[in-house]
């Protein structure tokens, strides 16, 4: 204890390297999505306090990174072995060699392996390229640039680094002198999901430019990852491919740019998409103008369905990539270490299966939850027509009343003063403009279109209520026939068991394998057990993946037949119950213009009968007579009408009577009696006024019974509508 000598202590980390994970058979094709991200998050973070310090490491690698799990099992990754490591200040470079020979920067591999001399300053730089490469064989199990027969084949090596077009993140060597596989994409063998692939994609081609002038920076490195560190996430599961994707979305942004997202991501539209949490609309549970980190945490962590309204074939389903099973070298003699390394490959290949089958599973189940949502949705839309149309029939029969009334009463109005007329001649100029209100209320009230509208009205109502029954029914019996199909794989069939068991049975095998080539030779009884299990791995090998694409991937088809045809008939009915409710908003809409064009018609009715009661009045103050020859103008004078439609200044006045029988009376008791009555007719107008106004605010009242959440406007001017004009057209009709 007493050497002055420095010591670093650091913690000790028991998940081991991220190395030896990979090496493990179920990470052999890469880390799963989660995982990964843990991994990209913490080194990205070590990296950025290294540079801070102006301290680069030379030596990044799986191998020292090293994982640690705490206490509530999250996995922490943290650089190590700074063996390499020194200060290296902003624009200052280097010329020794360090690293790893797959991790080296093209220009230091020149250097350190193929040993050519030229004079070279290398710069912070290199750790991006090193941390490119450590990203991809993170993400895909595998190194970005393999030539044929590994690292010995060094010219090949320096070959694909140097040579690859901007972009590229892999080059591959199958044989030798072969052509050079370059890939611009991640492998579909690959675990993470394909949103998330087209970020980190990006990502590792811009670190793994040999040109260093286009290599990105370490400022822009860590501001991606930030930001996709600080990105929402939501579970979209697209029901015309059958597959679920998970989204990473700007939590500052908004739905519309999740749309557009979406559309991208899927090619299909924003006015196209139907998006399902539960059985509501998304834009029923969201607020579509807020910031998607403020959506309701149930939504961003629940699972959503997307469909496309007008829904086109069925697409293809993507068929997971199985790598072909590796066949053992010849038995005489066996070699132990080529034989452990088949079996380790063996036993990836069924680690991977094993996640198709869950997959190919859950895809199954993520199918028919769509199909119940949809259904659901659609029982919840047709029960708010059915409720709303019986409202809009009472609705109808309100303003029919109302339109009976203002007809009524101003026809009774009419026929008043064509009694009226005659006695006023000797007042030409009063005579002249009762003669004009008369004429412009006769005018009015002769407009039937109002009429034809509210007829118009009334039918496109009872075709919506004859059309949502048979709708209904059509649903009922496509429930009914959904039910009968039992598609997908049962409980009792026992598919993720199964292949857990074939699975642990291949990695025993691979394991046993593992510790005969250390052993390097076996006992003859041994020997005998190895080479049995070299043909029972394959076998068993065989038995999952059969599994996987004669039961599981068959069932995943036969869902996405049977259930995708219900649900291409649910999106039709979607359709179906839209129009209906637009023909409910078009009706509703149309009665208020009716309602706004009586009030109109109201209002201009009553002001020139008060003008024309005014002139009357004046006629009358002023003295002049009024002959009697009565009996013509009887004849003219149109039948009361219904004794609830005639307002209360002639309902009981008797006045038709009166001048039937006073033919013969003088023409000063006429005067006398007109100008009782006249008197009379200034205060019940203001009763008919009343009246009308109390039956205005009734229609108001009953106007707002019905409330249509229809997004989309369908706005039809029936008044402008042709005589001829039929009913609702409804496309496919209700049978289609």
């Amino acid at each position: 204890m007493t050497s002055k000598n420095f010591v670093l202590a650091m913690e000790y980390c028991d998940g081991g390297s991220l190395y030896s994970m990979l090496d493990q058979p179920k990470y052999f094709y890469g880390l799963p999505e989660e995982e990964f991200l843990i991994v990209l998050y913490d080194i990205a973070s070590g990296m950025k306090y290294l540079r801070q310090q102006d301290i680069i490491h030379r030596d990044i690698k799986p191998g020292n990174i090293m994982r640690k799990v705490d206490e509530n099992g999250r996995s922490i990754y943290k650089l190590t072995d700074f063996g390499a490591a020194r200060r290296l200040e902003e624009e200052e470079t280097f010329t020794s060699i360090y690293g790893t020979e797959e991790y080296l920067d093209p220009n230091m591999y020149e250097h350190a392996v193929l040993r050519r001399e030229r004079s070279q300053d290398f710069g912070a730089v290199v750790d991006l390229w090193s941390l490119g490469v450590t990203i991809y064989h993170t993400a895909t199990g595998h190194l970005p640039f393999q030539p044929y027969g590994g690292r010995k084949n060094t010219e090949t090596m320096y070959m694909i680094t140097t040579h690859k077009a901007s972009g590229v993140i892999s080059g591959v060597q199958k044989t030798e002198n072969g052509e050079i596989e370059w890939r611009t994409d991640l492998p579909r063998t690959c675990l993470l999901s394909p949103f998330l692939k087209s970020i980190v994609t990006p990502i590792m081609a811009g670190l793994l430019e040999s040109n260093t002038s286009l290599r990105w920076t370490f400022e822009k490195f860590f501001g991606t990852v930030q930001s996709l560190k600080e990105m929402s996430t939501i579970k979209l599961f697209n029901c015309s491919t059958g597959s679920n994707n998970k989204m990473y979305i700007n939590k500052m942004d908004r739905f519309a740019k999740c749309q557009e997202l979406i559309a991208k991501e899927t090619e299909i539209a924003a006015s196209e998409q139907l998006i399902l949490y539960h059985n509501r609309e998304i834009s029923e549970v969201i607020d579509m103008t807020a910031e998607i980190q403020n959506w309701p945490k149930n939504v961003l962590h629940g699972q959503l369905y997307l469909f496309q309204r007008e829904r086109l074939d069925q697409q293809r389903l993507n068929q997971p990539e199985i790598p072909p099973i590796p066949q053992f070298f010849s038995t005489d003699p066996v070699s132990y270490e080529k034989d452990a390394y088949v079996a380790h490959k063996t036993s990836a290949i069924a680690h991977l299966t094993v996640g198709y089958v869950t997959l190919a599973i859950q895809e199954q189940e993520l199918m028919q939850l769509a199909e119940i949502s949809l259904r659901d949705y659609i029982f919840r839309l047709t029960s708010h027509i059915n409720n709303t149309i019986p409202d809009m029939k009472k609705l109808l029969e309100k303003h029919s009343k109302r339109q009976n009334m203002f007809y009524g009463i101003y026809a009774s109005f009419i026929g008043y003063l064509e009694v009226l007329l005659p006695l006023l001649r000797e007042n030409p100029d009063m005579a002249a403009v009762v003669r004009d209100r008369y004429e412009r209320i006769q005018f009015i009230v002769s407009d039937c279109n109002p009429r034809e509208v509210l007829k118009k009205a009334e039918n496109r109502s009872e075709e919506c209520k004859v059309y949502m029954e048979v709708l209904m029914n059509k649903i009922y019996e496509q429930e009914k026939e959904a039910i009968s199909h039992c598609v997908g794989c049962l409980e009792e069939d026992n598919c993720s068991q199964k292949a857990e068991h074939l699975c642990s049975k291949i990695q025993e095998i691979s394991s046993a394998f593992s510790k005969d080539r250390k052993q390097r030779t076996l006992c003859p009884e041994l020997e005998y057990v190895h080479v049995s299990d070299r043909m029972r791995i394959q076998d068993l090998c065989v038995q999952l993946v059969s599994l996987l694409q004669g039961h599981c991937l068959r069932n995943l088809m036969r869902s996405y037949s049977v259930v995708g045809k219900q649900i291409g008939l649910l999106l039709k009915n979607v359709q179906r119950t839209k129009k209906v409710e637009q023909n409910i908003f078009s009706v509703n809409d149309c009665l208020e213009k009716l309602s706004n064009r009586i009030d109109k018609m109201d209002k201009e009715c009553l002001s020139l009968a008060e003008q024309a009661k005014e002139g009357v009045r004046t006629h009358i103050k002023r003295g002049f007579s009024l002959p009697v020859p009565l009996q013509v103008q009887l004849r003219t004078t149109p039948s009361s009408p219904n004794r609830q439609e005639v307002p209360p200044m002639l309902r009981d006045s008797g006045l038709a009577s009166s001048m039937a029988a006073s033919s013969t009376a003088s023409t000063s008791r006429l005067g006398d009696e007109l100008t009782q009555r006249f008197t009379k007719l200034n205060t019940e107008s203001f009763e008919v006024k009343e009246q009308v106004e109390k039956n205005q605010k009734s229609v108001e009242e009953n106007d707002r019974m019905l409330k249509f959440g229809v997004q989309e406007t369908l706005s039809p001017d029936l008044f402008a509508a042709s005589a001829d004009r039929g009913g609702a057209t409804w496309e496919g009709g209700a049978n289609g």
